[in-house]
């Protein structure tokens, strides 16, 4: 390009050393955050450097440059290795609480130039490695019953008013003098402290007796009421990682001499913690007179509840076990709703807009894997698919981390994708929203019916079709049930939080005389946040 344009001038841009920010002690861009899907344990739990020079073997004195786990995961195990060599006689998940209890933490997620801050615990977990601490470290520190060098307090929605956890951490002295240490606790950001929906606490010392082990207590409670709303979701934020460090709560627990001040010193040992607490209502369902239901939240927050028309379930497969890609994702209900738009909004022609709601067995900590959902829709009902309507990142293999509807057409082998995917991360719920446009139709198509089926697909793991409905017939605005709430409106309504306007009437009305779709009743999402296994809802109209 430069060449090209020689003869229109080219401006030289000279960087002066003196200028350049050093990105010792900032965290790769690229580098992977937790918790870790499914069970939301604290990762990475120790930290090195990523993006940097290392020897190459045979050479003697030759260097190369070289970034992501590959420069760092065998910088850590050769820190394990120095730390085996020197301290012989200790387990392995006590050379690991070692290495973590002694990291680094004064890391920043990018650096002061760009705005960085100190790095969130699940971009770190004990800090970045020193192994020269760790083999110098009279004590290690791991929680008692797991082993574990962090605490890991997990992701999970609560309805109730209050919630307490409490945590055994084991001390080992490896010295041959008893002594006590002061335990500390605190915050890696100071506006967790402030929101004052999560107190961590613990006894103000512990005696460890010569070479001997001691335990000690360390109480989390949690107020859901006082948590903020919740703000994170697979679609548009998908990729942020500030709106995930918002939401979490995390700091270390730490040992000090008997005689140091809490606020100012690093300690002998740490032990990261973190929380990704959601607040939730729980909707309960009962039936009045006639076709109607009432829905109750029981609940500290709003409960937010959607209707659709209900096209298909499927029954409950058992998940894989260890090492046998577990969950295996796996439908549960299937329903659609139509809106009609005015011109403008989809093209220049009125228009509908379409909803495909899926709720699986097992939750999704994000859309992009291990589940994809994918619609396929015969339109003209000649048995053959016309447009495959799924879920996927934005650039398709998994590297942006924010997730689209993609609607694929078959005939020209071109793709778009006009919404994104709806769902709001760590549930069992998922969205998907397409214009009429994106499959050949508009208002003119209102009742023309549709044959679809619909896929689970393993995107992570294996690439399978793990689950999949079909002998679905559906026509735009022909949904055969329809959902009405007395104090809502047509296919939604907002429950309040318990004791407050917390209960509302749904009517269920039967259009079937209008098309011959092949709908079965109601499905019921529960949004913004539900408690697990009641996300959901299904009424059958016979």
């Amino acid at each position: 390009m430069l060449k090209a344009n020689i003869n229109a001038g080219v401006t030289v841009l000279r960087i002066d050393p003196n200028d350049q920010e050093p990105l010792a002690g900032t965290v790769v861009g690229s580098s992977s955050r937790g918790p870790t899907m499914n069970n939301h344990f604290i990762k990475p739990e120790i930290g090195a450097p990523g993006a940097s020079v290392s020897a190459i073997a045979g050479t003697g004195t030759g260097t190369e440059p070289f970034g992501g786990t590959s420069g760092a995961a065998p910088m850590v195990a050769g820190a394990a290795a120095l730390l085996k060599s020197a301290r012989p006689y200790l387990s392995n998940f006590e050379l690991k609480a070692l290495l973590v209890n002694t990291g680094e933490t004064d890391i920043n997620n990018k650096a002061a130039i760009l705005g960085g801050y100190k790095a969130p615990i699940t971009r770190i977990g004990g800090g970045e490695v020193r192994v020269d601490r760790a083999v110098a470290a009279p004590i290690a520190a791991w929680v008692t019953n797991s082993k574990a060098p962090a605490i890991s307090l997990g992701f999970d929605d609560w309805s109730v008013e209050k919630v307490t956890k409490r945590i055994s951490i084991s001390v080992q002295n490896y010295e041959a003098k008893g002594k006590t240490y002061k335990i500390c606790t605190s915050y890696r950001f100071a506006d967790d402290q402030a929101n004052g929906a999560v107190t961590v606490s613990a006894p103000n010392t512990v005696y460890v007796p010569a070479n001997g082990l001691a335990n000690f207590g360390v109480k989390v409670e949690l107020k859901p009421a006082m948590l903020n709303a919740w703000a994170l979701n697979s679609g548009s934020l998908g990729a942020s990682a500030d709106t995930l460090t918002a939401a979490e709560f995390d700091g270390y627990v730490t040992l000090v001499e008997k005689t140091a001040d809490c606020s100012s010193v690093n300690g002998v040992v740490h032990v990261p913690w973190q929380m990704l607490p959601r607040k939730a209502g729980e909707v309960t369902m009962s039936w009045l007179k006639g076709p109607n239901v009432k829905l109750k939240n029981r609940g500290i927050a709003a409960a937010p509840v959607e209707s659709y028309s209900m096209i298909g379930v499927s029954p409950n497969q058992p998940e894989g076990g260890l090492g046998e890609n577990n969950p295996n994702p796996d439908l549960r209900y299937v329903g659609y709703a139509t809106y009609p738009v005015p011109a403008g909004y989809c093209s220049d022609d009125p228009s509908f807009v379409m909803a495909f709601a899926v709720n699986t067995f097992e939750r999704q900590t994000h859309a992009n894997a291990p589940l994809s959902i994918e619609i396929d829709l015969d339109v003209d009902q000649d048995g053959n698919v016309d447009y495959a309507v799924y879920t996927r990142d934005v650039s398709t293999n998994l590297s942006d981390g924010r997730n689209l509807v993609w609607v694929y057409e078959v005939a020209t082998g071109t793709q778009d994708a006009w919404f994104y995917t709806d769902h709001q991360t760590n549930s069992s719920n998922t969205v998907l929203t397409i214009c009429g446009e994106q499959i050949g139709m508009n208002a003119n198509n209102f009742f023309d019916p549709m044959d679809l089926m619909v896929f689970a697909v393993d995107n992570y793991f294996t690439g399978l079709i793990t689950d999949y409905i079909d002998g679905i017939t559906i026509s735009p605005l022909g949904e055969q049930y329809l959902g009405v709430f007395e104090n809502g409106g047509v296919g939604f309504t907002n429950l309040a939080p318990k004791g407050v306007g917390d209960t509302d009437k749904l009517a269920i009305q039967d259009y079937g005389f209008l098309t011959n779709n092949t709908e079965n009743g109601l499905l019921l999402l529960y949004r913004d946040g539900a408690i697990p296994w009641v996300e959901a809802a299904a009424i059958y109209v016979k």
